[in-house]
């Protein structure tokens, strides 16, 4: 049984049917911006209320936003971001999902509050975790959902983000897993070709060839497979290593 499937278990048939629905357009591919772009929409198309989606993934220098369907979620996003407050921010790092029916008054977040409603009209926002199930101390960030109407979003569109999110979770874990074992395939052949080139140019084992990539990689403070890349494509000989 799926993570997902775990999560679906708990909620009435309808929204089980819903999410289903919505699923069959989600899926994991090495391409993780086109991933991200699937599970927003998915959104926007899936709750009536929703008129704006975004995710925003936790990264060492802080949060960042992808595939926002309209700038009323990128601009959301970085007002939440610059206060260093928010929906967005308490569901990706600390809660599962966090709901305001009413941005205006709500205390929770002061300052990104009154600058989302004055500032873009955002009346009501939701925001799931991206977490998966088997790690639930673990979050890839948020997804963040934003209405220009007061409590746009009902208890079944609460719901069927959670599942959404649960969904996007595993989804993004293995498009990241895809693109990881894609870049390192390619690398490979980069490095096969660069050593290839060293070989008929200075008549060296495949061994030699790959220790002279090496070292010369450290000398130049260069990463073996943008050195390699290098020789490859033409832009450096080889000669001289």
């Amino acid at each position: 049984m799926t993570a997902q499937e775990s999560v679906a278990e708990s909620f009435p048939g309808p929204l089980v049917e819903a999410f289903t629905s919505i699923a069959q357009h989600i899926h994991a591919s090495d391409n993780v911006e086109d991933t991200f772009a699937r599970i927003t929409s998915a959104a926007v198309h899936a709750m009536s209320g929703c008129e704006a989606a975004s995710v925003s993934v936790l990264e060492k220098a802080g949060p960042v936003t992808h595939a926002a369907t309209s700038p009323l979620a990128d601009l959301g996003d970085q007002i939440q971001y610059a206060e260093n407050e928010g929906p967005c921010l308490d569901a990706a790092m600390d809660e599962r999902w966090v709901y305001t029916p009413n941005l205006a008054v709500d205390p929770r977040w002061p300052r990104s509050a009154q600058r989302m409603a004055r500032e873009l009209g955002v009346k009501s926002m939701l925001s799931c975790r991206l977490t998966m199930e088997a790690a639930p101390s673990h979050t890839l960030g948020g997804i963040n959902l934003y209405a220009t109407a007061f409590d746009a979003f009902t208890e079944d569109d609460q719901s069927l983000a959670v599942l959404l999110a649960s969904l996007g979770a595993v989804v993004v874990d293995a498009s990241r897993q895809q693109a990881g074992l894609r870049a390192a395939i390619q690398s490979r052949q980069v490095i096969g070709e660069a050593i290839g080139i060293l070989r008929s140019q200075g008549n060296l084992t495949s061994d030699q060839a790959f220790d002279m990539l090496a070292k010369a990689s450290q000398r130049m403070n260069v990463k073996l497979r943008e050195l390699a890349g290098r020789i490859a494509d033409g832009s450096h000989t080889g000669r001289g290593l």
